[in-house]
């Protein structure tokens, strides 16, 4: 009777030792799960837009525009609005298995044109940030095509094509953000070669030497 006793007792020990096993499996799963699918949130939003080139820009295009395409060098004037997305943690327990559980994100619009105001300015010669000048003009080996007059497109720019590490604005945009834009192009003109003011200029300077020199002709003809 003891041994059976025994061998019962150790049965029902085992039991319990495999039972309390599986449920700490099971709760490491869970909060394994909880944890991870913020992260795989985070990287499908990354890809969300559309295609993805090689240097990880993101575009989209909402319109495609009926105007010729945009060329390194153009001026071109255009509406844009610029947003970043955080995430705020809210798990303050300090919890290791439930780190991400309550984190919230908010997109912050740190840029944007005013109605009626457009933005000029030559794209393609470094006057804005790489990702612009790539996501505007695109890129034959990135796979990236430009935009056309009348475009409008969103851009998912990495901070490498953007402001890096050090950021922008005094820490209106962080170090390593990256950034979302919707940019919609309304005009393009070539910029190069001989300016209009400067045509205008020359015309006045040969007008004025031919006045000049027919009023030192008929002068000296009417005085011989």
């Amino acid at each position: 009777t003891i041994t059976v006793s025994i061998h019962t007792m150790m049965m029902m020990n085992k039991n319990l030792f495999t039972a309390l096993f599986v449920g700490l499996v099971t709760l490491l799963g869970a909060a394994t799960a909880f944890t991870t699918a913020p992260a795989a949130a985070t990287k499908s939003f990354s890809t969300a837009l559309g295609p993805v080139a090689r240097n990880g820009l993101v575009y989209e295009d909402v319109e495609y525009g009926s105007g010729r395409r945009v060329l390194p060098g153009d001026s071109i004037l255009c509406y844009y609005k610029g947003t970043y997305t955080t995430t705020t943690n809210n798990n303050k327990g300090g919890n290791p298995f439930f780190g991400n559980v309550g984190a919230q994100s908010q997109t912050v619009t740190f840029d944007e044109t005013p109605p009626g105001e457009p933005m000029e300015f030559v794209i393609g010669q470094g006057q804005v940030i790489p990702g612009w000048d790539l996501g505007i003009c695109g890129n034959v080996e990135l796979d990236i095509p430009p935009m056309n007059i009348g475009g409008d497109r969103k851009l998912l720019i990495p901070s490498a094509l953007a402001y890096g590490e050090s950021g922008a604005g005094n820490g209106v945009i962080p170090p390593n953000q990256d950034l979302e834009f919707q940019i919609a192009v309304l005009n393009a003109q070539r910029k190069g070669g001989i300016s209009m003011n400067m045509r205008l200029g020359g015309y006045a300077v040969v007008a004025g030497f031919a006045v000049t020199v027919l009023g030192t002709g008929w002068f000296v003809l009417h005085n011989l």
